[in-house]
């Protein structure tokens, strides 16, 4: 079983940069066709847009603008699915500019929302709805830190949500990007890690944390350590393939 850990469908991450690799490509929409951006999904009755108008950093930026129809609600979506395998235990951090061009009015708000999918497609832990609130006129950080992986995910899927309420007059406007998704993959998270899943007798999971360790940091002196039990693992596994 191989597994997508902190790599990005298009890009590898950099060794040396342990704690800024993203699995979200395409994260600030430099990428796409038009109002479209590759990678991700504009929906809802008013969808945001790929724009060039305004961004953090790049051309790009997603802009979302909702101006209500008398008093039907508007509402839009920015959507990113990633599929792979994603390593349980680990802490993960999302983190994404906004930068509002008008205060929200008409009962406006602002959501991220985060869910992990099983190898079955089936649903697990997510954050829910939560609301966050941007400074007018200025790109503002906003940092969701200590997201815990499930276990047993799979894939992920991250929804940003812009509503307004049902009443006359309600507006939204507002640029998104550089959104991330990522994790401490240094060497020494990945070794305790490592421990935590021999301790627990996960012997293939340790495994498969050793090839990702050994991949990252060729170079590190607890690479022949490494090499010693990953042998040591194997055995035991054959092992157990034998008394079953």
């Amino acid at each position: 079983m191989s597994i997508n850990f902190l790599f990005s469908d298009e890009e590898e991450a950099d060794a040396t940069d342990s704690k800024n690799s993203s699995i979200i490509n395409n994260s600030s929409f430099e990428s796409g066709d038009g109002n479209q951006a590759l990678g991700w999904t504009f929906a809802h009755n008013q969808p945001a847009v790929r724009s060039d108008s305004d961004s953090h950093t790049g051309k790009y930026s997603a802009y979302i603008n909702l101006k209500n129809d008398g008093e039907k609600p508007s509402e839009s979506h920015i959507i990113k699915s990633i599929d792979g395998k994603f390593l349980d235990g680990f802490s993960y951090e999302l983190s994404f500019f906004v930068k509002q061009k008008r205060s929200g009015t008409g009962g406006y708000i602002q959501q991220y929302f985060i869910e992990w999918f099983n190898e079955e497609k089936q649903a697990r832990e997510g954050t829910g709805f939560k609301d966050f609130s941007s400074k007018i006129g200025e790109w503002d950080k906003i940092i969701v830190p200590d997201i815990k992986i499930p276990e047993s995910a799979r894939s992920v899927k991250l929804l940003f949500r812009f509503v307004t309420a049902a009443v006359s007059g309600g507006r939204g406007e507002v640029f998104i990007d550089d959104i991330n998704l990522r994790s401490d993959n240094s060497p020494q998270s990945i070794l305790s890690h490592i421990n935590l899943k021999v301790d627990q007798a996960q012997f293939k999971s340790a495994i498969e944390l050793i090839d990702v360790f050994l991949k990252k940091y060729p170079d590190d002196l607890s690479k022949q350590k490494m090499l010693n039990l990953k042998s040591r693992l194997i055995k035991f596994q054959n092992l157990e393939n034998l008394n079953d």
